[in-house]
């Protein structure tokens, strides 16, 4: 179960991170409270909730765990993307794909404690 728990929570992350972000969400996710990072956060809580209801998970945790997703997924981002705007990186910076790296670790780890946590 732990294995396909992960993997689906590893699709989901790559369908919100990538298929279902917008430019409006990209732009906000700087701005503390800005709609565009709730949004995209949101998405995040909603597909992780979906993915923990396929399997046998209590209802509490279904709950809970999107809630505990959404929010750091929020922060993470939150951070990586004021680093990005106060120091100036871009895709041509090396800076910027090791904050983008570490973001990505950082929601992966995410996804290790909610299966940790299910388990």
């Amino acid at each position: 179960m732990e294995l396909a728990l992960i993997t689906g929570l590893i699709v989901k992350h790559i369908i919100a991170d990538y298929f279902m972000q917008y430019s409006w969400m990209i732009r906000d996710k700087g701005t503390y409270g800005a709609w565009g990072g709730i949004a995209h956060s949101g998405w995040h809580a909603i597909l992780t909730g979906a993915t923990l209801s396929i399997f046998n998970i209590p209802l509490l945790l279904i709950i809970i765990l999107p809630i505990f997703d959404g929010v750091i997924h929020y922060h993470v981002d939150y951070v990586k993307s004021n680093i990005w705007k106060t120091k100036g990186y871009t895709p041509a910076d090396q800076m910027y794909w090791i904050t983008h790296g570490v973001d990505q670790l950082l929601h992966l780890l995410t996804y290790v404690a909610i299966v940790a946590l299910c388990v």
